[in-house]
């Protein structure tokens, strides 16, 4: 049996999830021949339009407390939906160790978005959610670093929680 693929995007809350994803899924080299499952865990500021879904066979749901977020209750949406690949917008505050997935499902890519403007209070108050976020990770991107001074400081850090990610700064 084939694996389904999960992409997995993360980071705080107005951290640029849902911007990411809905610029991403109207892209040419993202398209699908099979459904795609979006899966949203808290409610963001962008919303994603009802065209851009429909052209891009794109059906979402919203998954808002993480006792709802189980094996049963994806097998669930996947018995609903049959896509051939699943995109999870995962909840910041919710422990990324916690996350489980069906037997068939299987994560491919993990990005997480951290809002450059805040990365301190973020390692000073949620290292632990933020390490979590960080260390299965393969691109961790930090937006909105325009003002931001030390940039090599932020490195050091996201490095001392996954030294193999790839570190974008925009």
């Amino acid at each position: 049996m084939e694996k389904i693929p999960v992409y997995v995007i993360n980071g705080f809350l107005d951290s640029g999830k849902s911007s990411f994803y809905s610029y991403t899924i109207g892209q040419p080299y993202f398209q699908s021949k099979d459904r795609t499952l979006l899966i949203l865990c808290e409610e963001g500021e962008v919303e994603f339009g009802e065209k851009l879904l429909k052209q891009t066979r794109t059906d979402l749901e919203r998954i808002e407390n993480p006792e709802d977020f189980t094996p049963a209750a994806l097998m669930a949406l996947n018995a609903k939906y049959h896509p051939g690949r699943v995109l999870i917008e995962w909840n910041g505050m919710w422990n990324q160790d916690e996350l489980r997935l069906p037997q068939d499902w299987e994560v491919y890519q993990q990005i997480t978005i951290i809002d450059g403007s805040t990365f301190d209070l973020y390692v000073k108050n949620m290292k632990p959610l933020l390490g979590a976020m960080d260390r299965n990770s393969e691109l961790i991107i930090c937006n909105r670093c325009d003002d931001v001074e030390d940039l090599e400081g932020y490195r050091r850090n996201l490095l001392a929680m996954n030294n193999q990610a790839e570190i974008v700064f925009e």
